[in-house]
C-alpha cells in the first residue's frame, strides 16, 4: 500500500511497511481465531486489542501518505498516479465483495484501501503545497469529528464521511475523517525528514531484505494474507468443533445408558423421560461450568440438583 516507484525507493519505507504487515497479519489471525471461538480475546471491545487495531491503522496511512512524497515530490506522474489509483480501487472493490460474501451487510465497504484510494486523490494538490497549508488541512481533518458529528452522516452512503453519530455496523470502516489527517501527516513528516537517518539506512541482513519484500509488494500480501489465513484457520476450528460435538455426544450417551441402567426402564421419575431430561441438564452444567474433571463433591451436587429438576 502506498508503493513507490523503483527510482526512488527506500528501503527503509519497505521495512517499515513490511513490519506494519507482519502486526497487520498477526492481529487478523488472532482476529480469526476468535472468530471462530479457537480463542476468547477481546477484539473489537477490549481498550488495547482497538488500541493495536488503530496503531496498525496509522501506520498504513503513514506510509501511505509517505509514499505519495517519494513518487510525487518531485512532480506529479500522472501515468504511474492513475495505475496506483486503478490498481487501489480494483483491490477495494476485490475485498468489500470478500467480505460481503462472508459477512453479508456487514460487509467492509469503505476499509483502508477505499480511504488510501481517495485519500490519495485528496492529498494530491497538496504533494508540492506549502507545509503550512497541509499542516492546516491535516489538523482539519484529525480535530473536526471530534467537534462536528450530526445524525445526517448516518446513513450508509454518507458514513464514511466520519461524521457520523452512530458508529455503524461493518467489518472494517476507514472514514475520509480522521484518516486524511494521518494520510497527509505522512505525506508532510516525509518531505521533512526523508533523507534523515529514520528513512536514509539501508541493511543487507536477510532479515531486513525479506521485510523489504514484503513491503515492496504490500497490495498483494495485504489481499491474499485473509484468504491464507482462513484456509489455515478454517480446517483447525472445524476439527474443533467436529471434536467437542463428539465429545457432547458421548458424554449424553454414556449418562443416558448409565441412568437408564440404574433407575429402569418404566416409565415416570426412573424411565427414559427422567433420564433425557437428567442428562440434557448434566451436560447443561458441565459446559457451562466446565465440570469435566469435576470432583466427586461437585458430581454429587450437579446429580441431585438434575435429579430435582428432573422429576
Amino acid at each position: 500500500m502506498g508503493e513507490t516507484t523503483a527510482r526512488r525507493r527506500l528501503q527503509a519505507v519497505d521495512v517499515y511497511r513490511g513490519l506494519a504487515l507482519v502486526a497487520m497479519a498477526a492481529y487478523h489471525l488472532c482476529w480469526d481465531l476468535n472468530y471462530y471461538g479457537l480463542i476468547n480475546v477481546g477484539i473489537g471491545v477490549d481498550p488495547v486489542w482497538i488500541t493495536a487495531q488503530r496503531a496498525i491503522l496509522t501506520a498504513f496511512l503513514l506510509l501511505a501518505g509517505a509514499g505519495l512524497t517519494l513518487a510525487h515530490g518531485e512532480g506529479i506522474a500522472w501515468r504511474g498516479f492513475w495505475r496506483r489509483e486503478a490498481m487501489l480501487v480494483a483491490a477495494a472493490a476485490a475485498v468489500s465483495a470478500g467480505t460481503w460474501f462472508l459477512f453479508g451487510d456487514d460487509l467492509a465497504y469503505f476499509g483502508v484501501l477505499h480511504m488510501i484510494a481517495l485519500g490519495s486523490l485528496l492529498c494530491l494538490p497538496l504533494v508540492g503545497a506549502p507545509l503550512w497549508a497541509g499542516a492546516a488541512v491535516a489538523a482539519l481533518a484529525l480535530g473536526l469529528p471530534a467537534v462536528f458529528s450530526s445524525d445526517a452522516f448516518d446513513p450508509r452512503w454518507l458514513n464514511w464521511i466520519g461524521l457520523f453519530r452512530v458508529t455503524p455496523e461493518t467489518a472494517d470502516l476507514v472514514p475520509v475523517f480522521p484518516w486524511l489527517g494521518v494520510m497527509l501527516l505522512g505525506m508532510l513528516g516525509m518531505r521533512v525528514l526523508r533523507g534523515t537517518p529514520a528513512f536514509g539506512w539501508s541493511s543487507g541482513s536477510r532479515a531486513v531484505r525479506g521485510l523489504a519484500l514484503l513491503g515492496r509488494w504490500s497490495l498483494v500480501v495485504y489481499l491474499v494474507h485473509q484468504p491464507i489465513l482462513f484456509g489455515i484457520v478454517t480446517p483447525i476450528a472445524n476439527w474443533r468443533q467436529s471434536a467437542e460435538q463428539a465429545k457432547l455426544e458421548s458424554f449424553t450417551q454414556s449418562c443416558t445408558a448409565s441412568c437408564l441402567a440404574g433407575k429402569g426402564k418404566a416409565e415416570g421419575a426412573g424411565g427414559p423421560q427422567f433420564c433425557t431430561a437428567y442428562c440434557r441438564c448434566a451436560l447443561d452444567m458441565t459446559v457451562e461450568h466446565d465440570l469435566w474433571s469435576a470432583s466427586p463433591t461437585e458430581l454429587k451436587d450437579m446429580s441431585a440438583l438434575c435429579t430435582a429438576m428432573s422429576e
